[in-house]
């Protein structure tokens, strides 16, 4: 781990810290809580229970399993969605509501696997068509 993170982290109040605590495990899975504690400055029977209250039930496995996954995650959670939407629950939320939640799903997978969210096709047609100007030597 740099020593520079190590040395923003020192400096800062002990405020927030179990935040620290957090993004320090998440980016670093092999500092032990001693070391993090270290760094952010609090005991590591502290960083224990913020990391115990962070993951809830889970293992650090788990959470790295779901990180590598999460964009097949977000597809199975927008097909259940999808596949939830009855008559009756369409009566209680708006079919925008629904539709809205398995688009935001929908763009984050895509997010997660590097895709484009959005493709304006004008200004693509327009970025071929000088690039063809450009072959043929004319003017854009």
């Amino acid at each position: 781990m740099a020593k520079k993170t190590i040395n923003i982290l020192n400096k800062s109040s002990h405020r927030g810290a179990a935040a620290k605590i957090r993004k320090l495990k998440l980016k670093y899975p092999e500092l032990s809580n001693a070391e993090i504690g270290r760094t952010v400055g609090c005991t590591e029977g502290n960083v224990r229970s913020v990391l115990r209250q962070f993951l809830r039930d889970a293992t650090e496995s788990d959470l790295r399993d779901y990180q590598a996954n999460k964009a097949d995650v977000f597809d199975a959670l927008g097909l259940q969605l999808l596949q939830s939407l009855t008559p009756s629950k369409l009566e209680k939320a708006s079919a925008l509501q629904a539709v809205t939640a398995a688009a935001i799903l929908q763009d984050k997978t895509q997010v997660l696997r590097g895709q484009a969210t959005s493709i304006n096709v004008t200004v693509l047609m327009d970025v071929v068509e000088a690039i063809r100007a450009r072959r043929d030597g004319r003017d854009g």
